[in-house]
């Protein structure tokens, strides 16, 4: 073996890296931007707190004093929920909107029920649409009364009538959900959101090397000396590749729905419009960005900066609301982060192709805009 031979190998590759400006940035630049994003995100999930509204609407009888206000001064002096305050219906389009994470409703008789039956039902309500949420916001609250709520109650009752609580808060939650259901499985949260992230990675990813290869055999040249027109160009490729994504969104849609069997409450028609849209847009995009490409490694080096981002930032694992202000922002650029909420309204949560109508038309402009640098980039190339 000689050294001097691999050594002459290893310095040409250094060279070529140190001429590829895209590689370096790939390696140098990308993995702190990812990084950052990821910091953030993380750093935002370490709060911990759990967003509660408080609707108390007891009225005990004469001479009693309210036991709903000692459950509420015991969640707010916890340490782990954010306590509000509203009336039912307030309080019930907090947790619609993504405002609070539970609800908890106190009855007009609640601590009559606990005098007079040792036990009272509480109200509960959730979002209901992602049980990743639900689940551990729910245990947070269960467990701050389970653990303070008793000995509290137990100092202020009659002795005769202390015993009751000695094992544990006397409630009767009535767990209600806005959206979903006892049996809504992780599977049927993540469902629509797997299916937009699939449709527009696969789909940038296959377009994007496919018209690299069209440039790097020559088929661009031999257009531009045909008779055919750059529009014609323009629109043929667009036709040819935007057709097969389509085929991909319906096999896609329609296996995750009837093989999978994935709960669902809208109509599968809205599903497919707007994976079509999300298909479309990332035909566009791969289009436009195989253009700065020169091979098919470099083609492949516009993931971590096209899909990663959308990947950590659309709702896929962190809800938006749980994001820095800044970074939602951000997330409010990527095309992913309206399809998303699209398909989560849709599928999730029954409402109409018309409810989900601002994501539509964000996801149709982008289609548009990205169609537009394709065609920029179509007609450089043919010039």
């Amino acid at each position: 073996m000689s050294p001097a031979r691999v050594s002459a190998i290893a310095l040409r590759i250094l060279a070529q890296f140190l001429h590829d400006r895209r590689t370096l940035a790939l390696m140098l630049v990308v993995p702190v931007l990812v990084m950052t994003i990821f910091g953030y995100v993380f750093r935002a999930q370490e709060d911990g707190t759990v967003a509660v509204v408080a609707a108390n609407e007891d009225s005990p009888s004469s001479g009693r004093a309210r036991l709903s206000e000692v459950m509420i001064g015991v969640l707010a002096d916890s340490g782990k929920v954010s306590l509000s305050r509203a009336p039912r219906a307030e309080a019930e389009e907090a947790v619609r909107g993504g405002r609070a994470a539970v609800a908890l409703v106190f009855g007009p008789g609640f601590t009559d029920e606990l005098w007079t039956n040792r036990a009272a039902p509480l109200t509960v309500i959730v979002e209901g649409s992602n049980p990743g949420q639900a689940g551990p916001a729910l245990g947070t609250v269960s467990q701050v009364l389970m653990e303070n709520v008793p000995a509290l109650l137990k100092s202020m009752m009659p002795k005769a009538l202390s015993a009751i609580f000695a094992r544990g808060a006397p409630l009767q939650l009535d767990i209600r959900r806005l959206y979903g259901s006892s049996g809504f499985t992780t599977l049927d949260f993540f469902a629509p959101l797997s299916i937009a992230f699939l449709a527009f990675f696969l789909v940038f990813l296959l377009t994007s090397v496919s018209f690299l290869r069209e440039r790097t055999h020559g088929t661009m040249e031999r257009l531009a000396a045909s008779p055919v027109t750059r529009l014609e160009i323009v629109l043929g490729y667009m036709l040819g590749f935007g057709l097969f994504s389509l085929l991909q969104a319906v096999v896609l849609v329609l296996f995750t729905v009837y093989v999978l069997k994935v709960q669902f409450l809208g109509s599968v028609f809205a599903v497919f419009l707007v994976t079509a849209l999300v298909a479309l847009g990332a035909v566009n995009v791969g289009i436009f960005l195989s253009a700065f490409a020169r091979n098919e490694l470099q083609a492949v080096q516009f993931i971590p900066i096209v899909i990663i981002p959308q990947f950590l930032l659309s709702g896929l694992f962190w809800p938006l609301g749980d994001m820095p202000p800044w970074v939602r922002t951000i997330a409010r650029c990527m095309p992913l982060t309206w399809a998303n909420e699209a398909m989560v309204d849709i599928m999730v949560r029954g409402r109409s192709l018309g409810s989900a109508w601002l994501g539509l038309a964000v996801l149709a402009g982008f289609a548009l805009l990205a169609g537009a640098l394709a065609s920029w980039s179509i007609r450089r190339e043919v010039a």
